[in-house]
């Protein structure tokens, strides 16, 4: 099971460094996995991405609506109070922000209740380390690095 935070995610549907290392794995058969919180995220993504002229309108708009196509095929993981003391516990061990904190608790929730094997898939270093620190395969689209 592959699990993409936002930072990862986004490179779906902007050109970025590990645009295409993203693209492989979702083109891979298998089932995607993000938390809720991705969705606010990835808008937000696309917005900034417009308000600092590296996108046109006219190109925001049909990005933002193949995002909402294809969130219709990801296991989305939704923010329940399951999660909290997991993400206390991640929160007191690493120096997380907020935000990954809820993405790697959901990982982990995940591997703990599918009882299988979830490769994180995130750009953000700091992140991957942790999820690595909890036995979480790690991807890192911006080398391939697993």
């Amino acid at each position: 099971m592959i699990y993409l935070d936002s930072s990862a995610f986004v490179k779906r549907y902007l050109e970025e460094i590990g645009t295409d290392v993203v693209r492989s794995i979702i083109s891979t058969p298998g089932v995607i996995a993000s938390s809720k919180l991705t969705y606010p995220e990835m808008l937000s993504a696309f917005m900034r991405k417009l308000r600092a002229g590296k996108i046109e309108r006219r190109r925001v708009h049909g990005v933002i609506e193949r995002f909402e196509r294809d969130w219709h095929y990801v296991l989305v993981l939704e923010f329940h109070n399951g999660l909290l003391q997991i993400i206390k516990t991640l929160i007191e061990k690493y120096p997380l922000k907020a935000a990954d904190a809820i993405h790697l608790a959901s990982a982990l929730w995940l591997k703990h209740s599918a009882k299988t094997d979830v490769t994180f898939v995130a750009s953000d270093s700091n992140l991957l380390k942790a999820a690595q620190g909890e036995n979480l395969h790690i991807l890192n689209p911006l080398d391939g690095t697993k």
